[in-house]
């Protein structure tokens, strides 16, 4: 005898039954109605490939983001009396979002609170993830606006209304800037950590190019400054590097309209069913949505990786009658993972010059000696670049060694803002573990993978405490 759930919506059966059936691996042959995973009407025109100079003047874009828990956070000290580290904020890369912070934002939360009586556990770390525009919750906006300068102007705009990163005093009498650039009557953004994970590294080397005022320490982790051509994008749509131009227009189009609410149909003769018979339809659904993404170049192995870490959630599900009186059940997924993201960061930070040039406006920014007499445009706060395994980053030592070539430069000497000598530096590349001067200092890590966060948490926390401590000074 078949054994029916009757009692229980169906809805309610698949919400008991997700965690452990969207694990299983797709076994068996796919029927259904699939809803498209993005629109197949092409954008009027290609996207312009602004450089990251430019001035945005599209629409800032609201952000969501996760955060940790510490009380009064705009204040110099906190509940108990402990002092309160500058906040920390963190950027993800690709095919990511805030998610992949939520462990190192929880350390930080428990470190503040664990032992009052060490020293070091007393600082209150407050401290925030963002979904960048177009991953996690965050609105992808117009994507012919997407640029370096529109995140970037993000997430300015994030910080100044975020508490963690807002202190409530107005500027001087005269309603002149402050050195944060704030002006009478709003508030003042409060210097901070920034981090950036991948992709999130050469945004963050964006905001402290145009912000330097703003950014206590700046940390890359496992990024590097090089070009990168679209081959090298290891997941994209499938003939998105072959066919006609107009073909690679169409699946182009196809990427940046990608849709992330995805609702997968699948056909049953009863409206209530049986755990078994849940099981291989949450089976079937997981093997749909495995089609969908390998359309944009994911291997099919991602979608249960992605399920299992959070990165694509499982809504619920809901039954309704077709036109054709056949019971339809409604399987809807929503995906932190935006193909399109990927893509319009290569077309705007990868295929361009954006990594070193803005590399090298930092080091004339952190440079050891000022622009002539204009000592407002000398900001000292150190940046960290910390790299993994040799085996498993994504880093090219040559452009890990133009790094530090280029850093050497800027702090030796140069003949004004945006203007770099050509010096001829003798760069140490074996010295992979040492502080470069005073502003730049390399991290190896051993064994760990691209993210260096989650496969090698406790060195990277140890890192970050220190220098998340030492901004505090």
């Amino acid at each position: 005898m078949r054994r029916t759930v009757t009692a229980i919506p169906v809805t309610c059966f698949f919400n008991s039954f997700a965690a452990l059936a969207a694990l299983l691996s797709p076994i068996f042959p796919v029927a259904l109605a699939l809803s498209p995973s993005a629109s197949t009407s092409p954008l009027s025109s290609k996207l312009s490939m602004n450089k990251h100079s430019s001035i945005s003047s599209g629409p800032i874009v609201e952000l969501t983001h996760r955060q940790n828990d510490i009380q009064n956070p705009g204040s110099s000290t906190g509940t108990g009396g402990r002092n309160i580290a500058p906040p920390t904020l963190f950027l993800h890369g690709l095919d990511s979002s805030s998610h992949t912070w939520r462990s190192t934002l929880l350390e930080l939360e428990e470190h503040t609170s664990n032992n009052p009586k060490d020293n070091e556990s007393t600082c209150a770390c407050p401290a925030v993830a963002l979904d960048l525009r177009g991953c996690g919750k965050s609105p992808l906006g117009d994507p012919e606006e997407f640029c370096p300068s529109a995140i970037v102007n993000d997430i300015h705009n994030f910080v100044s209304r975020h508490p963690y990163f807002c202190d409530d005093i107005d500027a001087d009498e005269n309603g002149n800037d402050n050195d944060n650039g704030s002006r009478n009557g709003n508030p003042i953004i409060k210097p901070f950590v920034l981090v950036g994970h991948g992709m999130g590294g050469r945004i963050a080397m964006s905001f402290a190019s145009t912000y330097p005022y703003l950014v206590k320490a700046l940390v890359i982790e496992d990024m590097d400054i090089r070009t990168r051509p679209m081959h090298m994008n290891i997941f994209q749509s499938k003939g998105g590097d072959s066919g006609s131009d107009e073909e690679k227009m169409l699946l182009r189009d196809k990427t940046i309209a990608f849709e992330r609410n995805i609702n997968i149909q699948l056909q049953s003769e009863f409206e209530t069913i049986s755990e078994q018979e849940g099981v291989k339809m949450m089976e079937r659904a997981t093997e749909a949505l495995a089609q969908i993404y390998s359309q944009e170049g994911y291997p099919s192995n991602s979608v249960g990786k992605w399920l299992k870490e959070g990165r694509v959630t499982f809504q619920g599900t809901h039954m309704h009658t077709n036109n054709e009186n056949k019971k339809m059940h409604n399987f809807q997924y929503y995906s932190e993972v935006n193909p399109a993201f990927r893509l319009l960061c290569y077309e705007q930070f990868f295929l361009t010059n954006h990594g070193e040039d803005t590399w090298r406006d930092l080091a004339v920014l952190t440079s050891t000696i000022s622009a002539g007499n204009d000592t407002n445009q000398h900001h000292d706060f150190p940046i960290h670049v910390m790299v993994a395994d040799q085996e498993k980053t994504v880093c090219d030592e040559e452009s890990i060694w133009c790094m530090k070539k280029i850093m050497k430069k800027g702090q030796i000497g140069r003949t004004g803002m945006g203007k770099h000598e050509d010096v001829d530096v003798d760069v140490d590349d074996t010295s992979t573990d040492t502080g470069l001067g005073r502003f730049m200092v390399m991290h190896r890590y051993k064994g760990a993978t691209h993210s260096i966060h989650n496969s090698a948490s406790k060195e990277f926390m140890n890192d970050l405490r220190r220098i998340i401590r030492t901004a505090s000074l």
